[in-house]
Parts: C-alpha cells; sequence; structure tokens
C-alpha cells in the first residue's frame, strides 16, 4: 500500500475495514480486550462525566508518569533508523507529549491541588510500571517494527475510543467535565500519528516470516491488554496487584 493510500485516512476511515491487512489481523487479535476496555467502568463514566475525580486524579498522574518513559521510547526508536522522516516522527511525538498533553495533565492537576512536585515524585502503579517496562525492554533490545507495535495501542485506542465518546456522549460533551480530554483525543489531527504508525509497520512487515508476524501481533496485543489494566487500575486506585499490598 502506499503512503498516499494509508495517508488519505481521516477520522471519518478509522474503521477495521479501511486499515491495511497486517494492521486488520493485529486488531481483530485484540478485538476482545480492545472492546472491553472500551465498556470498563472509568471510560463509561468519563463519557458520561460521572467518573470521580479522584479517579481520574489518579489516573493522570499515572499517565504523566507513562508519558516520561512513552517518550523515552521514541527517543530510542530514533537510534534504530537513519530514516531522518521516521526521525522527525519520534521528534515530534517527543514534543506533543511535553507540549501539548503534559501541559493538559498539568492543567487538569492544578485544579486538584496537586504540585508539580507532587507530580514529578508520584510512586508508579504496578500496572502502569508493567506497561513501561515492557515497552522500554522492547525500545532497548527490539529493531524498529517491533517498536512501532508496541507504541501502536496507545495512539490507535486512545484515538478510537476518544472518537467513539464524542459520537455516543454528543449530546451531553459540553457540560462534561472531562471535554478537554475527549476532545484532545477525537481529531482526525491525533487520528494522523496511528495513521503514520499503521503505514511504517505495514511496509516493514511485508516481508517478514509469518513466526516474526506473530511476535509482533504478540506485541500489539499485550499494549492493547497493558491499556485496559492501566485503566483499571486507576478506576480501583491500586498502586499494587492486589489491594491489601498498597502501601
Amino acid at each position: 500500500m502506499t503512503d498516499t493510500a494509508v495517508s488519505s485516512f481521516d477520522i471519518a476511515t478509522m474503521t477495521l475495514e479501511h486499515v491495511p491487512p497486517f494492521a486488520q489481523r493485529m486488531r481483530e487479535a485484540a478485538d476482545l480486550v480492545w472492546e472491553q476496555g472500551y465498556r470498563q467502568p472509568f471510560i463509561r463514566e468519563l463519557g458520561e462525566g460521572t467518573l470521580k475525580r479522584e479517579r481520574f486524579a489518579f489516573y493522570l498522574l499515572q499517565d504523566f508518569r507513562y508519558l516520561t518513559e512513552y517518550a523515552k521510547v521514541h527517543a530510542l526508536a530514533a537510534t534504530k533508523t537513519d530514516d531522518p522522516e521516521i526521525m522527525a516522527f519520534m521528534a515530534q511525538v517527543q514534543q506533543n507529549i511535553f507540549a501539548v498533553e503534559s501541559s493538559v495533565h498539568r492543567a487538569y492537576m492544578a485544579g486538584y491541588g496537586v504540585t508539580e512536585e507532587e507530580m514529578l515524585n508520584v510512586r508508579q502503579s504496578a500496572f502502569a510500571r508493567a506497561y513501561t517496562s515492557n515497552i522500554l525492554t522492547i525500545a532497548y533490545s527490539k529493531p524498529l517494527i517491533d517498536i512501532l507495535v508496541a507504541v501502536l495501542p496507545c495512539a490507535w485506542v486512545y484515538a478510537d475510543y476518544g472518537q467513539r465518546l464524542a459520537r455516543e456522549f454528543a449530546d451531553t460533551l459540553d457540560a462534561n467535565p472531562y471535554k478537554s480530554w475527549v476532545d484532545m483525543y477525537k481529531t482526525d489531527e491525533f487520528w494522523q500519528g496511528s495513521v503514520w504508525l499503521i503505514d511504517h509497520i505495514e511496509r516493514l512487515a511485508a516481508d517478514l516470516p509469518e513466526e516474526r508476524k506473530q511476535e509482533l501481533v504478540d506485541i500489539f496485543v499485550t499494549g492493547v491488554e497493558n491499556e485496559y489494566m492501566f485503566w483499571a487500575s486507576a478506576y480501583d486506585m491500586h498502586y499494587s496487584w492486589k489491594p491489601e499490598w498498597d502501601r
């Protein structure tokens, strides 16, 4: 598939039948947890505007820590290629993290009375640590395509959920205290990050043997599972694998 064909995707054509074959395969493999993720309490209540503030604050603090590691993964990805276009994309993702997404977190946290020092020193939950440790290990030890697959779940899940929430709760979104969160992720501009990743993964995977393709599918599914657990642990406000282990 050519760059032009993939890059023509907009938010209206992000359905599964419009993505190229290997992306379809990955997405179908993760479908059960993907759909359960959209229906879990954190996402439902966020869309309804009824999510408790302390649960959202827990999520934001964990996500702030996650984004720092996510930026490192993209920095490491840039060392796995000499392609200036790929390197520029990795640098742009890092810029977006520090200039856009982190600023939204800071704005929300200020409203909750959370200081910058608290944000920088928040304890990472076991579930968030499992997620970031996984993608960092892949970034350090695996080829570029593995890294692209490892970061795709975050980009694609957020774009999909953001757009679906915007459609489903369109009549009440203006009064939703989490409107700015939905607004950030529902846009075609955000979706284009997934388009870029899907395009490059598709081309890099085209000539790989079946064994390697299955490895990539497994990486993708694990990422989607980690996205689910990230929100689930935020809803339960758990730092440890079991609530009685929290300290």
